[in-house]
């Protein structure tokens, strides 16, 4: 979360300057000093210092933001924080404070929303120990590229928020990894005709299916946040692929019959089908905008934002 909040303030031009001092302040960590926020009008025209907040079932207590008033600097401070943090708990600090909070829910919101709508521009990477999976079939070539295709989202956070009854929740944007394959091969039409042709579809491992690829899905600047793999066996082996891909592959194409006479000429449909003894398959790791929810209790779960689903991790 340090991470992605930190790239956010630097899209966004704003120049975090290190502090003089390691704050030993139990539950905060100042992430600098900010010239200048674009967020914040309240807390415009002097340097402010950035707190974040790490997350924990138990919100923000008034014991614990009286010990951090005592030990900060400064009299203006913006606190991002993943637990609860009531507006109440301020009333004790000194009347020269002026301090802005944002707990899990606007600070979700914000990073859901400047992120995964892609008005900002944060580089995105595979880390080194992305994991690629291991397979003995001759006919299958793994990728490693050093930055991962990622798919738009097709729900937006606030509108599945709003139909959502189970209260308050915590909200973390993450990418969920699939794979992009591509496959080339064969296609055998009327009187035994060949034909070659390319595909690509994403296999999607978390709504268990296969859809077709085009360069028109992928979400371009995509950030950088953590990404999230499928348990190993919801992974389709290379026949239940295959399987699974014949009718999807196969189609009715219009062609026309000459009869005995040159006179009489019709056009009919005619079966092509793929040949899968020659498919050959390859394919690379890919992304899809997700979300982590952290509920009251402490359960967590995905929610996937192509069908507005949750998965267990």
């Amino acid at each position: 979360m340090e991470e992605i909040v930190r790239a956010i303030l630097n899209s966004r031009t704003v120049s975090l300057e290190p502090v003089e001092k390691n704050f030993n302040i139990y539950g905060f960590k100042c992430l600098g000093i900010a010239e200048k926020l674009l967020d914040l009008d309240d807390l415009s025209g002097s340097s402010v210092y950035i707190w974040h907040v790490k997350s924990d079932i138990l919100p923000v207590s008034k014991n614990e933001i009286e010990r951090w008033s005592i030990d900060a600097p400064g009299n203006k401070h913006w606190i991002l924080s993943e637990r609860k943090i009531n507006n109440e708990i301020l009333e004790s600090l000194p009347d020269d404070f002026r301090v802005i909070t944002w707990g899990p829910d606007k600070l979700s919101r914000w990073i859901g929303e400047s992120v995964l709508n892609g008005n900002l521009i944060v580089n995105s990477y595979v880390s080194e120990d992305a994991i690629l999976e291991k397979t003995n079939s001759s006919n299958l070539i793994v990728e490693r590229n050093n930055e991962l295709i990622s798919l738009k989202p097709l729900i937006e956070l606030d509108d599945w928020l709003k139909n959502e009854p189970s209260g308050s929740m915590n909200t973390l944007p993450v990418f969920l990894i699939v794979k992009l394959w591509k496959i080339s091969g064969l296609m055998i039409g009327p009187d035994s005709t060949k034909d070659e042709k390319k595909w690509a579809f994403i296999e999607d491992p978390w709504m268990k299916k296969i859809f077709p690829f085009s360069d028109e899905q992928i979400f371009s600047n995509s950030p950088n946040l953590r990404k999230i793999e499928p348990f190993e066996k919801n992974w389709l082996s290379l026949q239940k692929l295959k399987s699974d891909l014949k009718p999807m592959l196969d189609y009715r194409k219009k062609e026309k019959s000459n009869l005995a006479t040159e006179l009489v000429k019709s056009t009919m449909l005619e079966w092509w089908r793929v040949d899968l003894s020659s498919l050959n398959f390859e394919f690379q790791y890919a992304q899809i905008p997700g979300w982590k929810l952290i509920f009251e209790d402490g359960e967590e779960k995905i929610l996937h934002s192509h069908n507005g689903k949750t998965y267990d991790l």
